[in-house]
């Protein structure tokens, strides 16, 4: 199963074009980002990368493999999405009235997400 954070390194390397500018945005060092695009590589069975002194760059199959990896990544961004969405649906109390009161004074002041404390009688 392929790691994530291979997959995110691969995007950033691909938009930033260099493994120093990968390594400052993700916030670790050089050489784990060469290890980790390494790793990919070994774990596809295919090279993804030209390397010459002191350049790398992707091959035709590592520009595929960034195009596939964005895909997944936002595929997996979608399904935490849905997932929460449908689940907050689930959660939620549906409140109908005849008068508009009780409703605006409700909407107004559940409006905030996370908030969980109930109105004081006095508040009606």
């Amino acid at each position: 199963m392929l790691d994530n954070d291979l997959l995110e390194q691969l995007v950033t390397f691909a938009d930033l074009g260099t493994v120093s500018a990968t390594a400052k945005k993700l916030l670790v060092s050089q050489p784990s980002i060469t290890r980790g695009l390494q790793k990919l590589e070994e774990e596809l069975g295919v090279k993804l990368f030209d390397r010459q002194a002191n350049k790398l760059s992707l091959t035709k199959t590592g520009t595929l493999a960034v195009q596939e990896a964005r895909s997944l990544l936002q595929a997996q961004a979608d399904f935490i999405k849905n997932l929460q969405a449908f689940d907050q649906k689930q959660n939620k109390i549906k409140i109908t009235s005849v008068a508009p009161g009780p409703l605006l004074l409700l909407s107004e002041r559940y409006s905030q997400p996370n908030q969980l404390s109930l109105p004081e009688e006095e508040d009606f």
